[in-house]
This record gives structure tokens, C-alpha cells and sequence, in this order.
């Protein structure tokens, strides 16, 4: 069971969103103020196509259907650990 949420893509080898040509995407500077906040948020990276000149953002990391499953399995666990915790609390403490 693959026990991360998040998985990190590498845009450097994959295709173009543009043209579909792969491994022509290299990473880009920031040119305003709205690509330097994008860029500080750690959320998405700038990317330019060498071959059409495609320039956009990339998210750094993706969700894939594993994800769901690992994250309801997380939540099932908390709620389960918080309900066990609140019953010994109960028992114990309780009034």
C-alpha cells in the first residue's frame, strides 16, 4: 500500500502541453509580480517549450486515485484514534 497523498512530477521529461513533443519543456523565469508570488507559493513551477514556445505553469506535484483511497484511510484512523482517546478520557476522567 503506497502510504503518500502527494507525488512528485518531473515536467522536464514529460510532454508539451502546446505541441505534445516530449522533453522540450525547461524551466522559466518569472517576468511579473503575479509569476513571482506563484513561484514563492512553492505550489507550481514556470515552464517554456523550446521547440513552439509554449509558456505556463506546472503544478510540482499530482494526486493520483491511490491518493483518495490513502487519504480516507488517514481520516478513518484519526477519528478512530480520536473516539478510542475520548472513551479512555470517559472512563477514567470522566464526570
Amino acid at each position: 500500500m503506497q502510504l503518500r497523498i502527494f507525488f512528485k512530477t518531473f515536467p522536464e521529461t514529460s510532454k508539451c502541453p502546446s505541441c505534445g513533443k516530449i522533453g522540450t519543456i525547461r524551466r522559466s523565469r518569472t517576468k511579473n509580480f503575479v509569476e513571482s508570488s506563484i513561484k514563492l507559493s512553492r505550489v507550481a513551477n514556470l515552464y517554456k517549450c523550446r521547440e513552439c514556445g509554449w509558456r505556463g505553469m506546472l503544478k510540482k506535484y499530482t494526486v493520483n486515485k491511490y491518493s483518495f483511497i490513502t487519504m480516507f484511510f488517514y481520516i478513518v484512523l484519526v477519528v478512530s484514534v480520536a473516539y478510542i482517546i475520548r472513551q479512555v478520557l470517559m472512563n477514567n476522567f470522566g464526570t
